[in-house]
């Protein structure tokens, strides 16, 4: 009798692994266990600036909403837990999703995330956030906000949830049509993320998404872009974010009184620039955090 309750165990084992394995590939993420994914390739883009990739298992793609973000943990060596959160650039190819991030002076998840080697593994959950975007609207908890323009500033990394809904609004451009307006601040030329990706986009889309890299130490060969800028889909700018710039690249609908209700904006960077960007929004009528004004 023992043998066939062995085999029994045995084809219940066999199929539980199965079940798990086509869970875990139709499911990738999970929202509160962290799973484990592979390093697969790792570029410095800048002394403290790293984009990594990792595997989805399975060739699946993350597929992460639009808005969302992941969250990465580790343990230090007492034991504390250490947890950030990050929005990846790129999830919808599939077996594959793109980290940006900046490795600060005493931060402890980008110093981990920069001792990692190809074929090392990071633990990550999600997706999390309260705000997610679908054609033509938010989502904030329960509420949903629709808009038809966006308004976006953004900071050095900051770029990471702006180039998330600027790609899941372009890649379907056909079925949405939300304008986008997507102001971009960095300290230097070299210090601009993902330019040819973001200026791909607005070559492809122009009548669509406006393009704004504004730069505040600029080299002479920015210099010159910023005096050739015309009528472009792509404008390059050479100072520091101010209202005045934003109002030179902002819509039209920023005049407009009483202020348009499908008009939102979002704001993204270091603590310096969003305090920045937050008061300029404010003073131009996005001055209702969750429904015109989000900070991503």
């Amino acid at each position: 009798m023992r043998a066939p309750i062995v085999l029994a165990a045995a084809v219940a084992a066999v199929a539980a692994l199965f079940y798990r394995r086509r869970r875990v590939a139709r499911e990738p993420l999970h929202r509160t266990r962290f799973r484990p994914f592979k390093l697969v390739e790792r570029h410095e883009l800048s002394a403290s600036v790293r984009l990594f990739v990792f595997q989805v298992p399975y060739g699946h793609s993350l597929n992460l909403p639009a808005g969302k973000h992941l969250q990465l943990t580790f343990n230090e060596r007492d034991g504390a837990q250490v947890l950030r959160s990050y929005t990846p650039t790129e999830t919808s190819v599939p077996g594959r999703f793109d980290l940006l991030f900046k490795v600060y002076p005493n931060g402890k998840m980008g110093a981990y995330l920069d001792a990692m080697r190809v074929g090392d593994r990071a633990l990550v959950r999600g997706p999390t956030g309260r705000v997610s975007y679908s054609p033509g609207r938010f989502k904030v908890g329960e509420q949903v906000v629709a808009c038809s323009h966006i308004l976006m500033l953004a900071g050095g990394t900051g770029i990471t949830p702006m180039a998330q809904i600027v790609k899941q609004v372009l890649r379907h451009a056909g079925s949405d049509r939300t304008r986008l307006t997507l102001i971009f601040a960095s300290s230097s030329p070299g210090d601009v993320l993902l330019y040819h990706e973001l200026a791909g986009f607005a070559e492809k889309h122009p009548a669509q998404f406006k393009l704004v890299f504004v730069v505040s130490r600029p080299t002479t060969e920015w210099a010159a872009k910023t005096a050739a800028t015309g009528a472009s889909s792509i404008v390059h700018e050479s100072g520091r974010l101010t209202r005045e710039l934003v109002l030179r690249h902002a819509p039209v609908f920023i005049q407009q009184r009483p202020f348009p209700v499908w008009a939102v904006a979002g704001f993204c960077g270091p603590p310096g620039f969003e305090a920045c960007a937050k008061g300029l929004l404010e003073s131009l009528g996005f001055h209702q955090p969750g429904v015109n004004l989000f900070r991503w």
